[in-house]
């Protein structure tokens, strides 16, 4: 179904109650709901967080409450054990997943976790933790909404292209635009590019002070307080947010292992669960998930659209984009299944 034509649909499904029929139904599958940042901010400056990646406090609440009512949340390895061993399960198991590894997970999830006492498992990107290397994505979008130029004149993949920026409206254009044609590059080459996006804009995150908080990533000390906690645990998305899928398997040992090494040693606790950059269909492959098994890796998350069943491939689990803005009872309708998967 047209994802526009679901979202219109969902309040009157919701009304409806369909999504109890539906969650009954599927109460022996597996649901995991992901998120990337968070925010306790009502509101950000200029396009900062234009697309509600970075979920408000008291949404993630919402979600936490429902989650607790009507689900059973319970760590990830359990649904592993599940899985591989015919572990027992609750019916309506859910699991809370976070990628990149935002400092927000620390500050404004953590706390939110810990009052209701549900597991999470975090990935991260250990290049953007252990140096950081804020992610692409973020560079991006700081740079066309702090430049103070009326219009960015750039070349991506050898076109050249003219991005108005004289509006709010015309820079969240310019940034989709720019985000969209960045993805497709190769990913030795998508560095260069966005460097170059951040010349022509005049002003980089990491050299900006006082205005990157959305952007900033975990610390190791906040990580290990999280692990030492019991509820958190703490996963590979690979060191520099690379599609697996796109890059030679020595490129993708060498992603892996490195993730893998600095995660173990800085937490002091063993790093068995991965999470593929983008996720999507085509971004990993037997290849990537044979690769995995061979760096200790016990599990792996897509951000493919669906739920899981018990007899479901470890190394491709499905999720539900809950860190983006949401409409009446989407939450509900959404984990329910109501839509496949």
């Amino acid at each position: 179904m047209n994802p526009a034509l679901e979202r219109r649909l969902i309040p009157a499904l919701y009304v409806a109650q369909l999504h109890r029929l539906a969650r009954r139904a599927n109460r022996r599958r597996i649901v995991m709901a992901m998120y990337h940042g968070f925010t306790a901010e009502a509101a950000h400056p200029g396009i900062e967080n234009h697309e509600g990646k970075h979920v408000r406090l008291a949404e993630f609440e919402r979600h936490l409450a429902f989650l607790t009512r009507r689900y059973t949340v319970v760590p990830l390895d359990d649904v592993v054990n599940a899985c591989v061993h015919g572990a027992p399960l609750p019916d309506n198991a859910a699991v809370i997943t976070v990628d990149d590894g935002y400092r927000s997970t620390y500050t404004v999830a953590y706390p939110a976790l810990k009052r209701v006492q549900l597991p999470a498992v975090v990935y991260l990107a250990t290049d953007f933790v252990e140096n950081r290397r804020f992610l692409w994505t973020d560079r991006v979008e700081y740079a066309v909404n702090h430049s103070t130029r009326e219009a960015l004149d750039v070349t991506v993949g050898g076109a050249a292209v003219r991005l108005e920026l004289g509006s709010r409206d015309s820079r969240m254009a310019a940034d989709r635009r720019l985000r969209s044609a960045l993805k497709a590059l190769p990913q030795e080459t998508r560095d260069e590019a966005v460097d170059a996006v951040e010349q022509a804009a005049g002003c980089r995150v990491d050299e900006a002070a006082g205005r990157t908080a959305l952007y900033e990533p975990i610390r190791w000390a906040e990580a290990e307080e999280m692990a030492q906690s019991g509820l958190v645990t703490f996963g590979s998305h690979t060191h520099t947010h690379v599609i697996l899928s796109r890059c030679e398997p020595a490129r993708v040992t060498q992603e892996l292992r490195r993730s893998k090494q600095i995660i173990e040693s800085r937490l002091g606790r063993p790093c068995r669960q991965f999470c593929y950059p983008n996720g999507r269909r085509g971004d990993f492959n037997d290849t990537t998930k044979g690769l995995l098994k061979e760096q200790g890796f016990s599990s792996a998350l897509t951000t493919v659209y669906g739920m899981n069943g018990r007899d479901a491939d470890v190394y491709a689990f499905q999720r539900y984009n809950l860190g983006k803005p949401m409409v009446t009872g989407e939450v509900a309708v959404r984990l329910s299944g109501l839509f496949g998967g």
